[in-house]
């Protein structure tokens, strides 16, 4: 993953909580801010090397920033995505 200049820790943690990032990184367009649930993903993304989305419930802003963490890290982005079930084989 390229690390992108300018973006610290810290300033995904700001992101993450809806507060002003001091590298003015960040988006009104993309969303960064994490509910509780997010950022228990998102916690434990940080600790386990990937990020496992569940199957319904969860918002893009938790990938969004997840890709940013790892960007800023220089750590390959892992996301693991529930199959879709919901197709049949004719």
């Amino acid at each position: 993953m390229i690390r992108q200049p300018g973006l610290t820790r810290d300033d995904v943690e700001k992101l993450s909580r809806g507060k002003a990032s001091r590298s003015k990184t960040g988006s009104r367009g993309v969303g960064h801010r994490l509910t509780v649930r997010e950022r228990a993903l998102f916690e434990a993304a940080k600790k386990q090397g990937f990020l496992k989305i569940p199957a319904t419930g969860i918002r893009e802003n938790v990938r969004n920033v997840y890709e940013k963490w790892c960007a800023v890290t220089g750590e390959t982005a892992v996301i693991l995505e529930p199959e879709d079930h919901s197709t049949t084989l004719d």
